[in-house]
């Protein structure tokens, strides 16, 4: 099985914990990582927030392969102790091809694999269940992503372009400038870019901002929230908040420290 190299380890009060793998190089252009969660056996069931990244995961817990994702706003999952989860993200416009489904149909949504990869699914979760520990089932997820990506066609390159557009520092394109750029029509970029992502440019860019803003704040520099907001290119810090308010209904200083995800 593939190896991969430890990249982030977070520990919740209710002794969970969340570890992260860098996938092989040759999975890095669509994989953002491999991970696992453990909730722990004490505490009572909690809820836990899901904060949008633009990507889509495949995760396995308790005998069922699950799709999710891509989130327009955050989730709260509820959860009990004593679970695990073993999963892979795809990076932001890199599943569909990869599972052969638009991603604006997977938008908002958990979904049984069953339901989108038939007989691949089926496979997938029969070897799961048969392996003996979560950081096993991480390294079988990966073996199996390299197969499947091997056989998938190439992602949209247009629409790669275009994220690594809105992913800089400060982007605040208008939806005719980066279609101009790019040399497309408005309608065209939007059409492809919900197919490959699930929404469209636009939104994209506003969770990408707002990821700058939860890295750049999980590092607690001592900087304001104003401060805070320009680096992560907000016209202000009301605007900061507002965003935060929409995309995952807490305030920035709320997500202050909040553990950054690989995507």
């Amino acid at each position: 099985m593939a190896h991969a190299e430890a990249a982030a380890h977070v520990e919740s009060p209710l002794a969970a914990s969340y570890d992260e793998w860098c996938v092989t190089p040759s999975l890095r252009a669509r994989l953002a990582c491999a991970w696992t969660a453990r909730l722990g056996a004490q505490g009572e069931r909690h809820v836990q927030r899901i904060i949008p990244d633009g990507c889509i995961d495949l995760l396995f817990t308790e005998g069922e392969l699950i799709i999710a994702g891509p989130d327009t706003e955050s989730v709260e999952l509820e959860v009990a102790p004593n679970r695990s989860f073993v999963g892979v993200r795809f990076r932001a416009g890199q599943a569909a091809t990869v599972l052969g489904v638009p991603a604006s149909q997977l938008r908002d949504q958990r979904i049984d694999a069953l339901d989108v990869l038939g007989a691949r699914a089926c496979e997938l979760s029969d070897r799961l269940a048969a392996v003996a520990n979560p950081w096993a089932a991480a390294a079988l997820m990966q073996d199996t992503m390299a197969s499947w990506v091997q056989r998938a066609p190439a992602a949209d390159a247009l629409v790669a372009h275009a994220i690594a557009e809105l992913s800089r520092p400060r982007a605040d394109w208008s939806l005719a400038t980066l279609a101009a750029r790019l040399g497309v029509s408005e309608r065209q970029l939007r059409r492809r870019f919900l197919h490959a992502v699930g929404y469209g440019p636009k939104l994209l860019e506003r969770v990408l901002r707002l990821r700058r803003f939860i890295q750049a704040a999980a590092a607690r520099q001592p900087h304001g929230l104003a401060r805070l907001a320009a680096d992560a290119g907000y016209a202000d810090q009301p605007h900061l908040t507002r965003e935060c308010r929409e995309l995952t209904a807490l305030t920035p200083a709320q997500l202050l420290g909040y553990p950054v995800t690989a995507a």
